[in-house]
């Protein structure tokens, strides 16, 4: 919408005709001449010259004007001059070097300019050398020309058009160079001292500030034409990014230092997220400008920096009122700065006259303000280094008040340390003799949990070796017995032997006893009687066997020994106790591993002897009871697993199912020790044991075990 209001203004005023312009009447001094131009915008781009001084003919354009604003078509001016000055050598100087272009062209040329200035050839391809763009008059004293100027731009379009001679246009540039030369001497001159003083402090308001001062400087130059003459005339590309890239990154840089040298996160939070909000507006005009976008970027600059500045002077005024002294030091800085700025915008918008005072207020207040901003920070140095040494020096005093309290209490202190050595050692010798007797009765409960296990144990075994004595002791009178008889007989075959009588006659008399005392039956009871005490004896000689590997006495080595083995004698002993319970054995080769093997047994029968008690509680003298024991292994470890069907456990009876003293059988019947020994006993031989359970389903103990122990027998 607003391109089109533009091309309406431009169609307007470049066909509408006007009143004809004034004559510069050139008297010898300098002077602004654009309000005594005309001014043609060419909205084809395509009119030639002898088109355009045909509509200046027919007096169409109007009257020339500082500012045009964006325009991205050609401005063509129309100059009549007349020389009232003794000189004859005059000169045209456009003051505004941010100008892509401009074609100077005399009356009498035809198509091609007299002169073609480009930004884009570089700075060395100009005729004149210095920031603004010069073209010569060579005009006779009262004679009259007339010429026209081609001005194209992708900036603002000012339009500082004066004439000068020769000499005034040179002096005047040699003085712009020198207050330029003087300002840049003023920013080299802060940036080094604050630089030194940076590094010395270490202080981020002066780094922060040291870039300030270093792109506010470059900002300025690349506004003056100053960094294109003297340091990038080649590179005409980089120094039309630089004229908005150089002012963002100063402004970025100011905001970080305002908000640092105020504290503005501390008095004003609010104040310091909406400085932040500026600085990366900022930012993201310098980085529009250098992907081309070049009309975008300058209106960015132009409406992000009135908001800035009033939000600095706001924070500014309230952080001063809130107590921090130094800002008064940056409200004037800033007050001169801004002056400057504001100035200098005025002059652009032909509210005030292009005076010398308006031409260098810029690059004069933004000296004033780096001066000004270096003094504030010595200030705020100077009052940090003031607190400091109070600081230190109430520090010292409290140091050395500290010391005589130190002094007072130490004797104190002495005494008291004697008194509370004197009870300390008492309670030492006190404790010492309590971990006496708590080892003491820990060593009586393990033993009497051991006769407990052997009590039960004893009946038992008992029973198991009853039954096969039972068998020797009940076929002995029987075999006594059958042994008489057969002693009878051989008595009477040798009485048969002194008689003489005949072979036949002696078979008859042994026929007649043998069948008398029904020999064959005989026979057939003596093998019964002697097989019944044999595997009486061998089931006893396995019970001992049993119970001599269960009970060995080597509990303090680590021996190599079958775990299968420890095992199944375990069994052997509790084997009284299973009666209609199941139990299901997964493993069958011997497994060796080092260990101890009489407690790793302790660890089996209390593990079993749980799971009686669970399945006992739960299924009575019923069937249904099962006890499942699985062993794996492979090269490092051997894994066990203790499971049963009996009532199971809850949570909370899991927690605790390793402390000592915890049991949930009736009192009596359990001392709340064998797991615990359990759990002692596994971590011994460097194991893991764990417990899964379900309450009314049964239990699960799962060991792990090494097979091979690192260290030494006897440090288990």
């Amino acid at each position: 919408m607003k391109n089109r209001f533009w091309v309406l203004w431009l169609f307007i005023f470049t066909n509408i005709p006007v009143w004809s312009q004034s004559i510069v009447q050139f008297g010898g001094k300098k002077e602004l001449i654009i309000s005594q131009t005309r001014i043609l915008i060419d909205t084809s781009c395509q009119k030639s010259f002898h088109t355009i001084k045909a509509d200046f003919a027919s007096n169409k354009g109007f009257t020339g004007k500082l500012d045009i604003d964006y325009v991205k078509y050609p401005i063509w001016i129309k100059v009549e001059v007349e020389n009232k000055s003794a000189s004859k050598s005059l000169m045209f100087i456009f003051e505004n070097p941010l100008i892509d272009s401009i074609d100077y062209f005399l009356e009498s040329d035809s198509i091609n300019p007299s002169v073609h200035n480009y930004l884009g050839n570089g700075f060395n391809a100009r005729e004149h050398r210095g920031t603004f763009q010069k073209f010569d008059i060579h005009l006779a004293q009262n004679e009259k020309a007339t010429y026209y100027f081609k001005v194209r731009g992708n900036e603002q379009m000012l339009l500082p058009l004066s004439l000068s001679t020769e000499s005034d246009a040179i002096q005047n540039n040699n003085l712009r160079d020198l207050i330029y030369g003087a300002f840049i001497g003023v920013v080299l001159v802060m940036l080094f001292y604050n630089l030194f003083v940076f590094a010395s402090t270490k202080d981020r308001n002066y780094l922060y500030y040291v870039l300030y001062i270093l792109f506010i400087g470059l900002g300025q130059i690349s506004l003056s034409g100053h960094l294109f003459s003297l340091i990038i005339g080649n590179s005409p590309a980089l120094y039309k990014s630089c004229i908005v890239v150089l002012p963002a990154l100063s402004g970025i840089f100011a905001i970080l230092f305002i908000k640092q040298f105020l504290q503005a996160k501390q008095y004003e939070p609010n104040l310091d997220k909406a400085l932040s909000v500026i600085a990366v507006s900022y930012g993201l005009a310098a980085i529009i400008r250098i992907f081309g976008q070049t009309h975008i970027s300058a209106r960015m600059m132009d409406v992000i920096g009135l908001p800035g500045a009033a939000l600095v002077f706001v924070l500014a005024f309230r952080v001063y009122k809130k107590g921090l002294k130094s800002a008064s030091y940056f409200i004037a800085a800033w007050s001169i700065f801004i002056v400057g700025v504001v100035m200098f915008v005025f002059r652009n918008l032909s509210v005030l006259p292009f005076t010398w005072a308006t031409t260098y207020t810029l690059p004069l207040g933004a000296s004033f303000e780096v001066a000004l901003l270096s003094f504030a920070l010595a200030d705020k140095i100077n009052t940090l280094q003031a607190q400091k040494r109070e600081k230190e020096k109430e520090a010292l005093m409290s140091a050395l008040e500290n010391e005589r309290l130190i002094k007072e209490q130490n004797v104190v202190l002495e005494q008291k340390v004697l008194e509370r050595t004197l009870e300390l050692e008492n309670s030492n010798t006190q404790l010492n003799t309590t971990l006496y007797d708590l080892k003491s009765t820990q060593s009586q409960l393990v033993d009497q949990e051991k006769m407990a296990s052997l009590g039960q144990l004893t009946a038992g075994i008992a029973h198991e070796i009853n039954n096969p004595i039972n068998f020797v002791t009940s076929n002995i009178n029987p075999l006594k017995r059958d042994i008489k008889m057969i002693q009878d007989l051989m008595g009477k075959l040798e009485e048969l032997t002194q008689q003489e009588i005949s072979i036949e006659e002696k078979k008859a008399i042994i026929s007649s006893y043998k069948n008398e005392i029904d020999y064959d039956y005989l026979q057939e009871e003596l093998n019964f009687l002697l097989k019944g005490i044999d595997e009486g004896a061998h089931r006893t000689a396995e019970i001992v066997k049993g119970l001599r590997i269960f009970a060995r006495n080597d509990e303090d080595s680590i021996l190599n020994t079958d775990i299968v083995e420890g095992i199944e004698s375990t069994l052997v002993i509790l084997n009284n106790q299973f009666g209609k319970i199941v139990i299901e054995k997964k493993y069958s080769e011997p497994v060796l591993i080092d260990c101890y093997p009489g407690k790793l047994n302790q660890v089996f029968l209390n593990l079993i002897s749980n799971s009686l008690f669970a399945i006992h509680a739960k299924f009575g003298e019923n069937i249904g009871g099962r006890i499942g024991i699985n062993l794996t292994f492979d090269k490092e470890f051997i894994y066990l697993s203790f499971e049963d069907n009996g009532i199971g456990m809850s949570e909370a009876v899991q927690k605790r199912v390793f402390e000592p003293f915890f049991t949930t059988k009736p009192v009596g019947q359990g001392t709340g020790l064998g797991m615990s020994i359990v759990f002692k006993t596994i971590e011994t031989h460097k194991g893991k044991i764990s417990v899964k359970s379900t309450e009314g389903e049964g239990t699960s103990f799962e060991i792990q075990l090494n097979r091979s122990l690192i260290f030494n027998n006897g440090n288990g």
